[in-house]
């Protein structure tokens, strides 16, 4: 290639790369898979017990961080529904992410550790969060339903959309599991702008070009 009657190669050099290292703040807490895999196994080892006892396992799904600043609301929610799931049945073990949160714990991380479990074969109802569950809890605490949960259910959270799918995927194998809330049709339809992602379905079509 020529240019001003000089030739040059296509290459051109940038001279070295400098790398920074910024140390990690020693309040930042990293789990390794070997950790997820030993916290799921936990869970899973009661599952187990529960399952010698004669229990029904049951794994409940539902909106936990989709609704910005609502977070502790959602789990005070998903607590008081299950607290009166287990008055109103007998000989029954539920299994729920707002009872088994670990401090530190990043979305990756918890549906990581979450998948583990999921895929043990021990579950035998999978209950997704329905908007009358979140009725059923506001009663419960004797107030009304506030506008930003008027309507919602697991459909509008990332994890359960991915959860879902994951239940299907898991429901082939394990024919005799049952999946109880929304229509399986409402969490799919969200999947063509990336909901259910962990990562940004725009940046992904990017790279494939």
């Amino acid at each position: 290639m020529k240019k001003g009657g000089k030739k040059f190669d296509d290459k051109i050099s940038m001279g070295p790369t400098p790398i920074w290292y910024k140390a990690r703040h020693p309040a930042v807490i990293k789990f390794s898979h070997k950790d997820l895999e030993k916290k799921g196994q936990q869970i899973i080892s009661q599952m187990e017990a529960a399952k010698e006892k004669g229990m029904t396992v049951i794994f409940y799904s539902g909106i936990i961080g989709s609704i910005p600043g609502k977070e502790a609301m959602a789990r005070k929610i998903m607590v008081t529904h299950i607290r009166f799931l287990k008055e109103q049945s007998v000989n029954t073990f539920i299994i729920n992410p707002a009872e088994h949160g670990e401090p530190g714990m990043d979305a990756d991380d918890l549906m990581f550790m979450w998948e583990i479990v999921q895929r043990s074969g021990l579950i035998d109802i999978w209950r997704f969060q329905s908007y009358d569950d979140i009725v059923k809890a506001f009663q419960i605490m004797k107030t009304k339903v506030p506008p930003e949960w008027v309507g919602k259910d697991a459909t509008f959270s990332t994890g359960c959309t991915k959860e879902m799918k994951i239940a299907l995927e898991v429901q082939k194998e394990h024919t005799e599991m049952q999946i109880i809330g929304p229509s399986q049709e409402k969490f799919l339809r969200r999947q063509e702008y990336g909901i259910g992602k962990m990562y940004d379905r725009r940046l992904d079509e990017i790279y494939a070009i």
